[in-house]
């Protein structure tokens, strides 16, 4: 051979997807050779799948195919006679006339060797050439030549031997699979009613490979002329009947398949199956030819130098153009099926915004991005696709918003702002009101649900769970993960929070303590003060049983919130991170006692001189020695403060 053969193969590596460009390569010699001349018409094309001797393995019942090692690859055509032998010893062979000449070494790439065998009829003479093809400097190994006496037919048998063990995990191991890829990259020769009959043979397993091409194609295939200002293709519309979403845009060369363009990256709805006017299920495919596409594709046919589109170089087209007026014409073409399919998926995010009401504005300002989302997701990728969308309108908001307000220096300019941005008032509007909404749905279920649980007795556990999840800091749980506001908007802001931890574990405190306060609260340090670090304000929650009336007295609630004051006061207090401070003695505490004004939890409050609240569901008193404020407050008081403190929001959204 007329070049460094184990050189030119080093130049590149095959990449892992195109493992099966060796087999294609090979289908498409024989079927040019056939194109020469065949014995029969139309020729045959044989392929053997050579798999290891390992046992395939028992998976879910089935057997797991073993490796493919070797193809074996047949034809009737011409042979290897002097031409093309000749043409063959050349690197960059012009004796075709499609192709660069050079597919042959894409075998090397991912195979050890190719054996080559071809019994052909030349000068009146039946001759039987045999050789290698390996990566050694010459290439050609062990080649002979002898004149035979025969009157069978011409055969050439093309062994590609020995697939390298780090390509054999990416090739498709089955079959059928092997022959759709087979159509997918020979289409264009499929379309030609004088195409090889192509034989895949399976350990005894034969597929058709063209009985395949019909039966998925229907036969219906379209073709339609597109011209990119000086450049001209010719495209194929088919309907494949199969049972895997395939809408593809095929890029061929040289009547192979190169590369491909998903059609959903313009046109969204087609990455699931259309129907057709009897109703069954079909995807499209696009195979593109043209002289431009010959031109550009690179030596070992895997990549197509596309242009950058640019006007001014009429001969230059940029696959996003050339994909974009394809699917244009596929809008066209299958109009009615796209609508429909876009209909399902707008009533699908619509669906989904309903139930999630932070996105609804999405509708008004990204229709066109909605419209992009798979409608094959799971509600949780949807969440995540839809979430992106809303990030990417807050910060067009914020960008746009920004840009406005720096040219506002006086009320004159804020007056002018007011009447020419009336438009971007509503968007801040809307995006905020959005998170804002469904917050405020959030609130209103939650106090449903703190209304059943009253009414259904629930235990001091589920009440407290729902407020504050149990045996938690605050550090461990997000701002909208617990429900203080039910008590107090402030709460909401601490500065530290231990729930159902005993005393003990609270860093806070240091005590010994082995009591445990359902919450214990420590409010931010105040800004600006000589002492080192005392916290504003120290609060005590204590949650009991609704309906609960058999308190002992060692289980008065407001003993054990005097106790746990004791113990905050006399313990040696510290902040989160464990470092002492000396705790003012003046800090207020505030507690809250929430129960069902029961009559033995009224003796209790009466007797320890509490007053009743001016509405009458609670109680409230001050304990000078603790410089600590307690509130007896009923079940019914925290919902109905609660309800009421929300009221207007929930008017608003019509929640009432």
């Amino acid at each position: 051979m007329k070049t460094d053969v184990k050189g030119k193969i080093n130049e590149k590596k095959l990449a892992y997807s195109n493992t099966l460009i060796p087999l294609f390569e090979a289908i498409v010699n024989s079927i040019q050779a056939i194109e020469e001349d065949s014995a029969t018409k139309p020729g045959i094309i044989g392929i053997d799948i050579i798999r290891s001797n390992q046992t395939g393995l028992a998976f879910e019942g089935n057997e797991e195919l073993a490796e493919i090692v070797d193809f074996i690859i047949k034809d009737n055509g011409i042979g290897f006679n002097e031409a093309n032998y000749e043409s063959f010893n050349y690197a960059h062979s012009t004796y075709k006339k499609a192709g660069k000449g050079i597919g042959r070494f894409t075998w090397l790439r991912a195979f050890q060797r190719a054996e080559i065998e071809s019994r052909f009829k030349e000068n009146g003479k039946w001759n039987l050439r045999k050789f290698n093809f390996e990566q050694t400097k010459q290439g050609i190994e062990k080649h002979s030549l002898e004149q035979v006496n025969t009157t069978q037919e011409r055969y050439t048998i093309v062994k590609l031997k020995g697939l390298k063990e780090d390509y054999r995990k990416w090739c498709n191991s089955k079959a059928e699979d092997i022959a759709l890829k087979i159509i997918e990259h020979a289409f264009i020769y499929f379309l030609n009613k004088n195409c090889p009959r192509i034989v895949i043979d399976d350990n005894g397993q034969q597929i058709v490979v063209n009985d395949l091409f019909q039966l998925f194609t229907n036969g219906q295939v379209k073709t339609k002329a597109l011209k990119i200002r000086e450049n001209k293709f010719k495209l194929s519309f088919v309907k494949l009947y199969s049972n895997k979403v395939d809408n593809k845009i095929h890029y061929c060369a040289d009547n192979r398949e190169v590369l491909f363009d998903k059609i959903s990256i313009d046109i969204p709805e087609l990455d699931n199956f259309l129907l057709d006017k009897d109703g069954k299920k079909f995807s499209i495919a696009v195979y593109v030819e043209g002289e431009y596409l010959n031109q550009n594709v690179n030596e070992e046919r895997t990549s197509i130098n596309f242009g950058k589109g640019d006007i001014q170089f009429p001969d230059q087209v940029s696959q996003e153009e050339l994909r974009k007026a394809i699917t244009d014409l596929l809008q066209s073409e299958f109009e009615d099926q796209i609508n429909q399919l876009s209909e399902k998926r707008i009533t699908k995010v619509k669906e989904f915004v309903s139930q999630h009401p932070r996105y609804k504005q999405l509708l008004k300002y990204k229709p066109e991005k909605l419209k992009k989302i798979p409608s094959t997701l799971s509600e949780e990728k949807m969440e995540i696709e839809v979430f992106k969308i809303q990030q990417e309108l807050e910060l067009d908001v914020k960008k746009e918003t920004k840009s406005v307000l720096k040219f506002i220096e006086n009320e004159d300019d804020m007056a002018e702002f007011d009447e020419k941005h009336k438009e971007l008032y509503a968007k801040i509007i809307e995006v905020g009101n959005s998170k804002l909404s469904e917050y405020v749905i959030h609130r209103k279920l939650v106090l449903d649900l703190f209304d059943k649980l009253l009414k259904r007795k629930a235990t001091e556990k589920a009440v407290h769970s729902l407020v504050f999840p149990l045996q938690k800091l605050s550090d461990e749980i997000g701002f909208e993960d617990h429900n203080l506001w039910m008590l107090d908007e402030k709460l909401a802001y601490h500065k530290y929070l231990a729930s159902d931890i005993t005393f003990k574990k609270i860093k806070a405190t240091a005590s010994k303590s082995k009591d445990r306060p359902d919450i214990l609260i420590f409010n931010k340090p105040f800004a600006f003060t000589n002492d080192e670090k005392p916290y504003e304000s120290v609060v005590l929650i204590e949650f009991k049983r609704p309906m609960r009336d058999d308190y002992t007295d060692q289980e008065n609630p407001i003993s054990q919130i005097n106790k746990y004051a004791r113990e905050i006061i006399d313990g040696d207090a510290k902040d989160k991170h464990g470092r002492e401070f000396d705790f003012r003695k003046n800090t207020p505490i505030y507690a809250y006692i929430i129960c069902d004004l029961t009559k033995k939890l009224k003796a209790f409050a009466k007797d320890a001189g509490y007053k009743l609240l001016p509405s009458g569901d609670g109680y409230f008193s001050f304990n000078d020695n603790y410089n600590m404020y307690i509130e007896v407050m009923s079940f019914d008081k925290v919902m109905k403060d609660s309800k009421e403190r929300n009221r207007v929001l929930f008017e608003k959204l019509n929640l009432t």
